[in-house]
């Protein structure tokens, strides 16, 4: 027993006369406190005589406890102390993490897509694969390094299984996911030449489809996001419940100084009111959005054809949102924010190839396999940079505070955007949504630069 103490004290001897030796020990209220903490317990004059005795053993115990404890929470402080002079003296240091942190919140529904496939024979067939807007952001963003949680119900029918399997896979967190009987949402993709993508959607009394607010606020308490999102999709605005708890996710957001984005991700066979109907339920659900991202075709479902973009653009900033990016296919991507002026400004990019073809996850040219997840990559990646995933300056404070986009930011916001629609590029070189990693996407646009 007599020796424990001592050969602890052996072991951190070299390091505590390193730290001695080092700035980072002898500076600071609690750093400066190292050479006392690492003193070796004081013996008892009792307990110095009955040495071997059965009645020194409780004091050793302790004692040995004590100091290994108070040893190796200085230590874990001083590293963490070292870790973070580093980074501040490095030109290349990671920036600041943002108040509500780095994590993402993806809020919705999730499903499963049944892709259109012909058989060895020629005939038409389908391919079925785990699917749905929010799901496919989860996965986006984590493959781009993020911490995803999923706020959502998922079936324990055989579809459910797969859903929360392959979320898991991804790394993404299930903690605020429920398990409910009712069955999984299904979803017919199918592809006409020359149209965009169409869907049939079975969602009936479907698990995915039963948060409501109350729920909402309970698996949210005590938790804080740098982001949180929501996809529409099978789901829409006119489900008041629905709406009501989005609603409420956004009030948890934003209590935490996180941003909330939004895209209206429309599917027209589920809208039941007429577009201009739904077009107003948007524009009231978007002044809870910080940020918005759309694609032209949902803004000409809900503005007509031909509709002009900047003016819906401009409608939903002057609603309250911050920053609107719409998408435009092989076009690339516009955003719309307000400068230091106060005016609205934009700014587009094209991403890193020519339609009609697209790059793969080299960066090489490729065939286009399909656009399922193209806005939904694009939406995870977008959610990562503005966090300063990637390691570049955090957009932040533009969101959810009242800083203007001055030049800095804008030349930030003109990568991320790039990034965003990169990441989409290389999405729809494969089947189905199958975003890029993070290395993947980072060596692609090292290859741009």
């Amino acid at each position: 027993l007599k020796q424990v103490p001592q050969r602890i004290h052996r072991a951190i001897e070299p390091v505590r006369r390193m730290l001695l030796s080092s700035k980072v020990l002898r500076h600071g209220p609690v750093l400066g406190r190292g050479a006392a903490i690492f003193k070796a317990p004081a013996l008892p004059t009792a307990a110095r005589r009955s040495i071997g005795s059965k009645r020194a053993e409780p004091w050793f115990e302790a004692a040995n406890t004590a100091w290994s404890q108070r040893a190796l929470a200085t230590l874990a402080g001083l590293g963490l102390g070292c870790a973070l002079l580093a980074n501040k003296a490095s030109p290349t240091a990671r920036a600041a993490e943002p108040a509500g942190g780095r994590k993402v919140c993806i809020v919705g529904e999730a499903l499963f897509d049944f892709l259109p496939v012909k058989t060895t024979d020629g005939k038409q067939a389908f391919l079925p694969r785990p699917g749905g807007a929010p799901l496919n952001v989860c996965i986006a963003a984590s493959r781009m390094g993020a911490k995803v949680s999923f706020l959502g119900a998922l079936s324990s029918d055989l579809f459910g299984e797969e859903l929360y399997k392959t979320l898991e896979a991804d790394n993404v967190d299930l903690s605020m996911v429920k398990r409910l009987p009712n069955p999984s949402t299904l979803a017919f993709v199918s592809k006409p030449p020359g149209s965009d993508v169409r869907y049939a959607f079975f969602k009936e009394n479907a698990a995915d489809r039963s948060l409501s607010a109350r729920g909402v606020a309970e698996l949210l308490s005590g938790k804080s996001f740098g982001a949180l999102h929501v996809s529409l999709g099978a789901i829409t605005l006119e489900d008041s419940v629905l709406a009501e708890a989005f609603e409420q996710a956004y009030k948890n957001a934003h209590s935490t100084k996180g941003f909330t984005s939004f895209d209206p991700n429309l599917r027209g066979p589920m809208v039941k009111s007429s577009p201009s109907v739904y077009a107003s339920r948007i524009e009231a659900f978007a002044q809870h959005a910080d940020l918005i991202k759309s694609s032209d075709a949902d803004i000409e479902f809900l503005y007509g054809a031909g509709a002009d973009l900047e003016a819906v653009a401009k409608k939903w900033l002057q609603k309250g949102s911050k920053l609107v990016v719409v998408t435009r296919g092989p076009d690339g991507a516009t955003a719309y924010f307000r400068g230091t002026s106060g005016q609205v400004s934009s700014l587009a990019v094209k991403p890193p190839c020519e339609s009609p073809k697209t790059i793969d996850l080299e960066g090489n040219p490729a065939p286009v396999a399909d656009t399922v997840g193209a806005g939904d990559t694009c939406m995870g990646t977008l959610l990562c940079y503005l966090l300063g995933e990637d390691g570049g300056a955090p957009l932040v404070d533009q969101l959810v505070g009242a800083k203007p986009f001055d030049e800095a930011a804008i030349q930030r916001l003109r990568f991320i955007l790039l990034a965003a629609v990169t990441a989409a590029a290389m999405n729809v070189s494969q089947p189905g949504c199958d975003p890029p990693r993070a290395a993947q996407l980072s060596k692609v646009l090292s290859k741009r630069k």
